[in-house]
C-alpha cells in the first residue's frame, strides 16, 4: 500500500558507514511505497556509501536517491536539513547521544525536528513493520503522535498496538491511560487501521515493560514520545533507554509538534 501523496520527501542519514546493507534495504523498502522525493543527507561520516546507496537504489528499483551535503554536528545539522526540507519523515542511522553533564541524550536530539524521525541504533536492523507499538502515557501530549502512527502504518499496512503506560498509579493516572488508550484506538479504526488495545499498565518500570511487550510482536517497529515518557527525561527518562536498548525501530515525535487535523486528530 503506498503512503498517501501528502508525504512529498523523506530523508536518510547515517553517523557513520557501518550498516550499509541494512540503509540499502530501508531505502528500497520506502521507495517501493512512496512515490515522492528520498533524499540521502550526506555528511563527512557517511560520504564513503554514498554512491554505493544510489547505485543500489538505482539497480533494485529503478528510482533516484537525491543528494543534499552539509557539515557540522551531526544531530543539528541533520534537524536542520528535515525542517528546511520540509521532510515527512527522516531515517537516522546512528548511536544514541549520552546525555553529558547538563542533559540533553536524545530527548533533546528529538525535540529538534518538527516531524517525526525513524531512529536505529547500531544493532538495530531492517524489518518492515506488520505490527507498530504505539506508547501513550498520563499526558495529553502523547496523543499527538496519533497521526503520524497512522501514516506510517499506512504506508506498510501495519496494524497498531495501542500501549499506555506509567510508572505511576495513582487514580488520575489510571483514568487518563484508559482514556487516551481509548481514544488512540477509536482514533485508528476510524482510519481503517487494524487495531489492537492492550491493557494499560500503571506502576510499571517503563522501559523493561516496552521491552518486554515488544518481545511478543514479531515484525514489530515502536513509536513513542522524546519528552512525556517520564520526568527527568533530560537524563534518565525512558526515552534515552529505548533508544539504547531498542533493537527494533524507534519512531520518535517531538512534543511541540502540531500538524493541522493531525496531533491527536481529536
Amino acid at each position: 500500500m503506498p503512503m498517501e501523496e501528502t508525504t512529498t520527501k523523506i530523508l536518510f542519514t547515517s553517523d557513520s558507514t557501518q550498516n550499509q546493507q541494512t540503509i540499502c534495504d530501508a531505502i528500497l523498502s520506502v521507495a517501493r511505497r512512496f512515490k515522492g522525493e528520498l533524499i540521502w543527507l550526506q555528511n563527512a561520516a557517511n560520504a564513503g556509501i554514498t554512491q554505493a546507496l544510489v547505485d543500489d537504489l538505482k539497480k533494485r528499483a529503478y528510482r533516484d536517491l537525491t543528494i543534499s551535503e552539509k557539515l557540522g554536528e551531526f544531530w543539528s545539522t541533520t534537524s536542520k536539513s528535515a525542517n528546511d526540507s520540509r521532510v515527512e519523515m527522516t531515517f537516522v542511522f546512528a548511536a544514541p547521544k549520552v546525555p553529558g553533564f547538563m542533559g540533553g541524550g536524545m530527548a533533546a536530539c528529538v525535540s529538534k525536528f518538527k516531524n517525526p524521525l525513524i531512529y536505529f541504533n547500531p544493532s538495530t536492523p531492517w524489518v518492515e513493520p506488520r505490527n507498530v507499538l504505539m506508547l501513550l502515557d498520563s499526558h495529553s501530549d502523547s496523543r499527538q503522535k496519533f497521526y503520524r502512527v497512522s501514516v506510517l502504518a499506512k504506508m506498510f499496512g501495519a496494524k497498531v498496538h495501542v500501549l499506555s503506560l506509567s510508572s505511576d498509579k495513582d487514580n488520575e493516572t489510571v483514568r487518563y491511560l484508559n482514556a487516551y488508550s481509548g481514544q488512540g484506538f477509536d482514533y485508528m479504526i476510524k482510519k481503517g487501521i487494524p487495531t489492537n488495545e492492550l491493557d494499560p499498565k500503571e506502576g510499571v518500570d517503563m522501559v523493561s515493560t516496552v521491552l518486554e511487550e515488544v518481545g511478543k510482536i514479531q515484525d514489530c517497529w515502536v513509536s513513542s514520545m522524546n519528552v512525556t515518557d517520564g520526568v527527568g527525561f533530560m537524563k534518565s527518562g525512558p526515552f534515552q533507554y529505548y533508544c539504547a536498548q531498542l533493537q527494533v525501530p524507534l519512531m520518535a515525535c517531538a512534543v511541540q509538534e502540531i500538524v493541522g487535523s493531525g496531533g491527536s486528530g481529536l
